[in-house]
């Protein structure tokens, strides 16, 4: 896997915006989000916290979401109780 690119400007430009909707819509898509829902909206802010973190790389942010939504999933919810 190659070093993630790093963000020098802080801004995201139309590849970027393309970049991370496809993440967004195949993630929603497998965890069954629905557009609005507390989820989706949940994936969005996480999808771009890590953008504005310098992740550009489409493998090294689904990596890190698949993290961080197994994290909040149901069921280690329910262990953490």
């Amino acid at each position: 896997m190659s070093a993630p690119q790093q963000i020098s400007s802080g801004i995201a430009y139309p590849d970027d915006l393309k970049l991370l909707r496809e993440i967004y819509d195949d993630i929603c898509l497998q965890r069954g989000f629905h557009c609005g829902s507390p989820a989706a909206e949940d994936l969005a802010r996480a999808t771009m916290n890590l953008f504005g973190q310098g992740l550009t790389d489409d493998a090294e942010i689904r990596e890190s979401l698949d993290i961080y939504l197994g994290r909040k999933s149901p069921a280690s919810e329910l262990l953490a109780v």
